[in-house]
């Protein structure tokens, strides 16, 4: 791509880092001044999910109207994916779904590792808890929007925004079996789920409950040499991936209080624990064993209604964590032991509204107050008696504030320049063991013709560690695998994990220019390309891997023998002088609706007849055979009421129910550097500086997906592409990582939707079976020295040991019984 013409076309862009808050979900309202005319939906006789057909897919009528579930604010959507283009991806549930759009919600932005701001009906929640578990089926639309909404949220601008819409009625319940297993051989995971589900115009109760695993994989598994011919064979002592062990349960309930306070309120709990081989004792007899187990309790609330014009949002988070880790010594002493335990609760409150009128519209607000406090206990032992316990605590208050003005309208007196809207917003927070922080930024956003869209924004934060990076427990680790960029070897080392009290709080710049096209009205094809430059002073990071400019920053941090070799390295975080990225993210998003078949004549009179012996009696306009109404098709789209004229049995076979979806995502690093300390040359990790272990950072980051769903079948091909780096700083010797690129395929049948299946056997109503294969081609990491030879540290199965991995998942939507929905039972609300 052409950096400067990018540059140079980007450069007009513009946004609002506006900011808002939450908003009713009975009667959201845009702030904007010119809200956007979209269908809506209408559901005569209130539809549960025993209305829907084998999928759960209601009738709709289609009225005009603002719809349901929308965000505060004039900024679009840069994408929307209704109920079918979410039945395309084969997800789920909403962890899934996120996982399958993640090319289209990832950010240049942020401080790395962040999960996407998520809205529910357009409303602030207390955390992803509240919504991880529920079912694809019962969402109606899912919005993507760039991170300024996130401003009118009462958050940062650093990750984008995804709403998800829910359908007004649903119930059911699933239940979910998957089995892993790599081709490889060696270990085999498995996941059990369950999930209980009633939406009403009332509220919204979900229970969940879910256990996963996998067992051991040692080296002795895979193709991994030793390092010396002569050397004690360990590999069957050492685990390439730990055991792990995971039970969770959590419940959501959510309704209407105080006439028209929406509350929710969220519990759970759960256990994690694992186990480690670590290679044998100094005498060559034991296997050295790491367990570690983690048990942690959760609650949360969310309430948001509105006042007059201002609509209100308040949420509180309680968390519990205690943390064990028990290594055996290679000596043979007593076991090294760290603990710990973290006791953390939040608050705040939001409110969005009116400031005054202006001649392109409505001058609007968005106020902020929070507060939290976390207390962080830890305690290890590295002798024979319990070292000194370390507490660290954070009480922290915030008070932040953002404006909206609109400056041009396309509807109003002022509409020369199309839509344009300014925004500035600031942040102030007291740390208890940072002082005062403060955050300023200011914004653009403009749309100079219908469907293109910029976005401009700057931001100055102020960040402080997280009380992990500065508390962790320090966790002592005998002979890990540990490559030496300095003498360009691999040796067993000891290697320091944990946490660093000494971090100080740094301070970032981010200037972001971004735009959204959809070139062709008639056409689902979006364009998208960002720009965004982060400076850093006093960069907190990971360290990075041992190399003559980082040893000779941090010399305290390594201990060499006599000889040069590496006998221990301290990888605590740390902060750098300062850090500099320049990042282009270009992609786009192409869905095309393909037209489904529907059940012949013979084949419904032929149900009709089979439900009729069985006791059922002749199903009703509305209780079509499963496959005759649209598949997956979305709240919103299908025009005409029940019947066999606009209902499941209208039309024929000529309903646009499936999809064929392409994207295509390319994260380009043009700028990647970092001064370590004062006076020392400056590290530049995309040509030839370590950035750790892994190499040096790939100036391309390629992910591209391709879907087809239609008739209840259904395929997706996802690849992930990173380019190649080299790492010269061994003496005047390379190392080479070669370019990766990996291939992953999941076929799908949601057998639901298959009528000729399901008029033979009911029982597969609402069942899906999924076929996956992770890295289809066992691509690893290839890593070579300048001599053409693998480090020893760097054979692939070392770097991937898992590699090719195939997963069998079936899956039953229980959906209420038909004929159950008029005069109560079990599908009645």
């Amino acid at each position: 791509m052409n950096k400067s013409a990018f540059l140079a076309g980007a450069a007009a862009i513009a946004f609002v880092a506006t900011s808002a808050r939450a908003q009713d979900a009975s009667a959201p309202v845009a702030q904007g001044p010119e809200p956007v005319v979209q269908p809506a939906t209408e559901e005569p006789d209130a539809p549960t999910a025993d209305d829907l057909d084998a999928e759960g897919e209601a009738d709709v009528i289609v009225v005009t109207g603002q719809r349901r579930g929308n965000v505060i604010g004039d900024i679009p959507p840069e994408d929307t994916l209704n109920a079918r283009d979410i039945r395309a991806t084969g997800a789920t549930d909403i962890n899934e779904l996120l996982e399958a759009i993640a090319p289209q919600i990832g950010s240049a932005r942020g401080r790395g590792g962040e999960r996407p701001i998520l809205l529910l009906n357009g409303q602030r929640i207390s955390s992803f808890r509240e919504l991880r578990d529920i079912p694809t089926e019962a969402i109606e639309r899912v919005d993507i929007l760039p991170e300024e909404v996130a401003l009118r949220y009462g958050y940062r601008a650093d990750q984008r925004v995804v709403n998800f819409v829910l359908r007004e009625r649903f119930r059911s319940t699933s239940a979910l079996a998957t089995v892993q297993v790599p081709t490889g051989g060696g270990y085999v995971g498995g996941t059990a789920d369950a999930t209980r589900l009633m939406i009403s115009r009332s509220g919204r109760t979900s229970v969940n409950l879910r256990a996963q695993g996998n067992g051991l994989l040692t080296e002795d598994e895979r193709d991994v040499a030793l390092k010396e011919p002569d050397a004690v064979d360990d590999r069957a002592a050492r685990s390439l991936l730990g055991s792990k062990r995971n039970v969770r349960a959590s419940v959501t309930h959510n309704r209407t209080v105080l006439g028209d306070v929406g509350a929710t309120v969220n519990a759970e709990v759960e256990h994690n624990d694992g186990k480690a081989l670590l290679g044998l004792d100094d005498a060559g007899l034991t296997t050295l064993r790491r367990d570690s187990s983690t048990d942690s309790a959760h609650a949360g609330l969310a309430l948001n209604w509105r006042k007059s014009d201002w609509q209100f949002s308040s949420t509180a988070n309680a968390d519990y964590t205690r943390n064990s880790t028990q290594s055996d010594r290679p000596s043979g002493a007593l076991e090294n032991r760290s603990r710990s335990t973290t006791l953390s609760a939040e608050a705040d409150i939001t409110a969005n509204g009116k400031l005054f009128e202006l001649p392109a519209g409505r001058a609007g607000t968005t106020l902020k107050l929070a507060a939290s406090t976390l207390d962080l206990n830890s305690r290890r032992s590295d002798e024979d008696e319990d070292g000194k316990p370390l507490s660290l605590g954070r009480t922290r208050g915030a008070a932040s504030a953002s404006v909206d003005l609109p400056l041009s309208r396309r509807n109003s007196d002022f509409s020369a320049l199309g839509n344009l809207t300014l925004n500035a917003n600031g942040e102030v927070e007291q740390l208890s063991d940072f002082g005062t922080l403060t955050t300023v930024g200011a914004g653009v956003n403009w749309s100079p013709v219908v469907r293109l869209n910029f976005i401009g924004s700057w931001t100055r934060e102020d960040g402080a560690p997280s009380v992990t990076q500065l508390g962790n427990p320090m966790l002592t680790t005998a002979g890990s695998r540990v490559f030496d960029f300095t003498r360009g070897e691999t040796v067993l080392a000891t290697v320091v994990s944990g946490g660093n009290p000494d971090l100080l709080a740094d301070r970032r710049n981010v200037v972001k220019i971004g735009a959204n096209w959809q070139p062709i009205a008639d056409t689902d094809l979006r364009l998208r390309a960002e720009y965004v430059r982060t400076s850093i002073t006093d960069a907190v990071s990971s360290f990075p891997g041992p190399s003559a400019a980082v040893e000779a920053a941090f010399p305290e941090r390594f201990e060499r023998g006599l000889d040069g070799t590496l006998l221990s390295a301290d990888l605590r975080p740390v902060n750098y002088d300062s850090v500099r990225t320049d990042t282009v993210r270009i992609g786009f998003d192409f869905t095309k609706p393909l037209k489904s078949a529907a059940p012949s004549p013979a084949q419904i009179e032929a149900f009709r007849s089979r439900r009729a012996a069985a006791g059922g009696g002749a199903p009703t306009a509305g209780d079509a055979p499963p496959g005759a109404g649209s598949d997956g098709q979305g709240a919103g789209e299908r025009r005409g009421g029940r019947g066999f004229g606009g209902g499941r049995f209208g039309g024929g076979g000529g309903r646009n129910g499936g999809r064929l979806q392409f994207s295509l995502t390319d994260t380009i690093a043009l700028v990647d550097r970092a001064t370590i300390r004062p006076g020392l040359p400056k590290l530049d990790f995309l040509n030839g500086d370590a950035a750790g272990q892994s190499g040096g950072r790939p100036r391309h980051q390629v992910e591209g997906q391709a879907g087809y769903f239609n008739n209840g079948l259904g395929a997706r091909l996802s690849a992930n592409y990173r380019s190649g780096t080299q790492v010269d700083d061994l003496g005047g010797q390379l190392l080479n990582f070669a370019p990766l690129a990996t291939f992953d395929l999941r076929l799908f049948a949601n057998l639901g939707q298959r009528f000729d299946l399901v008029s033979k056997q009911p029982w597969l109503r609402g069942s899906t079976l999924r076929f996956e294969v992770k890295n289809i081609f066992d691509s690893k990491p290839k890593v070579r020295n300048a001599a053409g030879e693998v480090p020893f540290s760097y054979q692939p199965d070392l770097l991937d040991p898992a590699g090719r991995t195939i997963g069998i998942t079936f899956r039953k939507l229980f959906l209420p019984a038909r004929g159950s929905r008029r005069g109560g039972g079990a599908g009645a609300d």
